[in-house]
């Protein structure tokens, strides 16, 4: 075979290599752009709120705390740390949150001791979300503006930009799920099942909740398989090795939760003070309404006529996350055009936002010191693959999702500057 110009024609390994490349260029001319614009976002509200990396002390410090005293070899503080949020039980104090950020900074609690870098730490895990958030939207079109504004505004233009800008205790497990169950969702995209439930086990040390994930992983991972893996026998015999490690991950947790509380799934939050003083406990169904109620109110506008931003407790869910008004149009709209591409991961996906945001409703607190819904970042990765999943290759409603994240965007970037510099 000659090619145009006469010559003979690459071999068709060549050119596979070739477009290998091609491919590889461009996501990394996509990770590039989106990793740069999120982290000119970082730069201005450092710049704005005085949330340096390099100057950023950790006063919320919780699992530095923790991680030290582990390597001291003790389970508990020593000592109260009465800003914090501590669990007492039997008259000594343990951090209540899930423990994988702990596990984290072991190394780095070792070499710095009081000093780790939580700020950096929390940066780098952004900078991971940004990766991982490119490579999912490469698996659904190869156009590098819709992927490259998919990924930003899933960053940048919902409570993620808040949350992302130091190590604050509440935000840096947050910050950390975020990162890991897009990695989990990117490699169960890609048929990795060790990896892919490997990293959401690490995702579920962050936010018990996350467990609600896995059936979605599962079905990516079988749709990922080859035809001859799909056979139910065969792929539960691989579900099975894949289940290997998180089983010992999740073991862990147990045990350590035995070890400290005598019982393995208490992670202390019923130790909480604040949660033995509430009638109700930490979940009830009695907070659902209440809390519903303030996710639905109207804008809340001061007497001179301007956003009134709660301290505590979020905003209304409308206002603050675009994303859901962006997937539920592309959902909506896949329903009326009767496609089926999606297949079982139309339903899922929905289903497991919605319990996971009824779950949400029915926590004591809707997050605390906030801008926006904090709790909500939770299910953005959810959104978001459900969001690149029903979006029709030519995107008609491209339009309306662009308004959306220059909207959320502004509100976020605005909104936290305001919040911090009103606090700080």
């Amino acid at each position: 075979m000659m090619s145009a110009n006469g010559g003979a024609a690459p071999p068709a390994r060549a050119r596979r290599a070739q477009r290998l490349t091609d491919r590889s260029r461009s996501e990394l001319a996509d990770i590039a752009a989106v990793v740069l614009g999120l982290l000119l976002a970082r730069l201005a509200l450092a710049a704005l709120t005085g949330q340096w990396p390099w100057l950023a002390y950790n006063p919320y410090n919780s699992y530095s705390l923790q991680a030290r005293a582990w390597l001291a070899g003790r389970l508990d503080l020593g000592q109260d740390y009465p800003w914090l949020e501590l669990a007492i039980y039997q008259e000594k104090y343990y951090v209540s949150f899930p423990p994988f950020p702990s596990a984290v900074l072991l190394p780095f609690a070792a070499l710095w001791g009081e000093a780790t870098p939580d700020a950096w730490i929390a940066l780098a895990f952004s900078v991971l979300a940004a990766v991982h958030a490119v490579r999912i939207a490469r698996c659904f079109t190869r156009d590098s503006r819709v992927v490259c504004a998919s990924a930003l505004a899933l960053l940048t233009a919902n409570g993620y930009l808040f949350l992302c800008l130091n190590g604050w205790v509440w935000f840096f497990a947050q910050n950390i799920c975020f990162a890991l169950t897009l990695a989990a969702i990117d490699h169960a995209l890609h048929g990795r099942g060790a990896a892919s439930l490997a990293l959401w086990a690490c995702a579920v040390g962050c936010r018990p909740m996350m467990l609600l994930l896995l059936p979605a992983l599962l079905v990516l991972l079988w749709r990922a398989m080859p035809e001859a893996a799909r056979e139910r026998t065969a792929f539960l015999r691989l579900c099975a090795l894949w289940l290997i490690l998180p089983a010992l991950i999740g073991g862990s947790y147990a045990a350590l939760n035995w070890a400290r509380f005598g019982h393995p799934l208490e992670f202390g939050h019923n130790y909480l003070p604040e949660f033995q003083r509430a009638e109700q406990g930490q979940f009830s169904l009695t907070y659902a309404w209440e809390h519903l109620l303030q996710w639905l109110r109207p804008l809340p506008l001061t007497g001179e006529g301007r956003l009134g931003i709660p301290v505590s407790d979020g905003m209304p869910v409308w206002l603050t996350t675009p994303l859901l008004f962006s997937a539920g149009a592309e959902w909506i709209a896949a329903r009326r055009r009767r496609e089926r591409a999606s297949g079982a991961m139309a339903w899922l996906l929905p289903l497991i936002t919605a319990v996971y945001l009824f779950i949400i409703l029915c926590h004591r607190t809707l997050g605390g010191w906030q801008f926006g819904n904090r709790y909500v970042v939770d299910v953005l990765p959810m959104l978001y693959l459900a969001l690149l999943a029903e979006r029709p290759e030519r995107g008609r409603l491209d339009g309306l999702h662009l308004a959306l994240a220059v909207f959320g965007c502004v509100m976020h970037a605005v909104g936290t500057a305001a919040l911090y510099n009103a606090w700080i």
